[in-house]
């Protein structure tokens, strides 16, 4: 009964914070965008079957992320939790700072970043929200690579982002559930390809490595190189 009613609070929480940051994400579009209209006219025209499937997506993901939390070995379960919320803080900070700066000063991206614009194929999840969330798995996997596999942490860091968010940027096929490009830099030869993509993916990939540190990923306790 008690983890039954642990795993009803989380699901209330996931969806409760799924719905918060529509709403916060919807009434951050720029006036031009979304109309003059008031906060209460903005947030009754998402439609409740938005706010239902927003509700739901929360929920399961924080059920998920509770029950592996519960299921898998502790080093495994720490490492996903971190690898987790520092892929989205490197993502939010790192690699769409990047983006920011690049587009502005340099012109060579066309995305600016921190853009709240409903992503078509992500559930129609605001642009940064969808970064967030694939930043945040990418550093689920980047997590498991450090405490797995005996690489330099920075290192590795720097080839899963250059190359790993580089395939998200043409979409990933898969069988049960494809997913659609993400407003990432592709790595190709041509300039600003390779150049703007190391300094936005492989700056993502750098900067989790380096937030993950404090969670010492090495199964036998040693500290990352």
């Amino acid at each position: 009964m008690a983890l039954l009613s642990s795993l009803l609070r989380v699901a209330a929480g996931g969806a409760l914070l799924a719905v918060i940051l529509l709403a916060v994400a919807r009434l951050g579009v720029p006036p031009e965008v979304r109309g003059h209209a008031s906060i209460p006219d903005t947030l009754l025209a998402i439609g409740l079957d938005r706010w239902r499937d927003i509700a739901l997506l929360g929920a399961a993901i924080a059920l998920g992320t509770s029950l592996l939390n519960r299921l898998l070995p502790e080093d495994t379960a720490r490492a996903l939790r971190g690898g987790f919320w520092t892929g989205v803080l490197a993502m939010v900070f790192i690699q769409q700072g990047a983006t920011f700066l690049l587009h502005h000063l340099f012109h060579a991206l066309p995305d600016q970043g921190y853009s709240l614009l409903p992503l078509p194929g992500w559930w129609h999840m605001p642009q940064l929200v969808a970064l967030a969330l694939a930043g945040g798995i990418a550093g689920a996997l980047l997590s498991l690579v450090l405490l797995w596999l005996p690489l330099p942490d920075l290192l590795a860091g720097l080839a899963f982002g250059t190359f790993g968010l580089a395939l998200l940027a043409d979409g990933l096929p898969l069988p049960s559930l494809p997913l659609p490009p993400l407003p990432l830099p592709p790595l190709t030869a041509q300039s600003p390809g390779w150049w703007a993509n190391l300094a936005t993916n492989g700056g993502w990939g750098l900067g989790a490595a380096l937030l993950m540190r404090p969670l010492v990923l090495r199964s036998d306790g040693s500290e990352p190189e």
